[in-house]
């Protein structure tokens, strides 16, 4: 994805984010600049507050064919809620629509256990490896 194609997603500031400088960890925002280049993301929130990410500090939506699959491999171990919520989070995202990806985002931010099986950090879904230097 190029930086015009992440604006507009619907993201979830990762909830164990500890030291998030608007304080917004688990809350939900949407995409409005992108710099991958330098990995800076601003989001907006609801009440129009903006905060800048690395794309390893948000979250996304898995494609809806992973979480459909998962819940084929996992449904015995998945809780009948869990299930229900994936199911629901995986037909809302084929909807495609933002305010359906949003309500998808409200199910997966009340249920931790649907939220860390149907969300991956921006940075994973992006493939990009952030790699770091020691030096003098």
């Amino acid at each position: 994805m190029t930086d015009d194609e992440l604006t507009g997603t619907i993201v979830m500031v990762h909830p164990e984010l500890f030291d998030d400088p608007v304080g917004r960890n688990g809350e939900i925002g949407v995409i409005t600049v992108t710099d991958l280049s330098d990995d800076l993301v601003r989001v907006k929130f609801e009440d129009d507050q903006r905060g800048l990410y690395a794309t390893n500090a948000l979250l996304i939506f898995k494609p809806s064919e992973q979480i459909y699959q998962q819940l084929k491999q996992e449904a015995m171990q998945l809780t009948p809620a869990t299930f229900k919520d994936l199911k629901n989070i995986a037909l809302l995202l084929d909807y495609g629509t933002p305010q359906q990806q949003r309500k998808a985002m409200e199910i997966a931010q009340k249920n931790p256990v649907s939220a860390s099986s149907a969300l991956v950090s921006l940075e994973e879904s992006l493939g990009i490896s952030q790699t770091y230097k020691r030096g003098r």
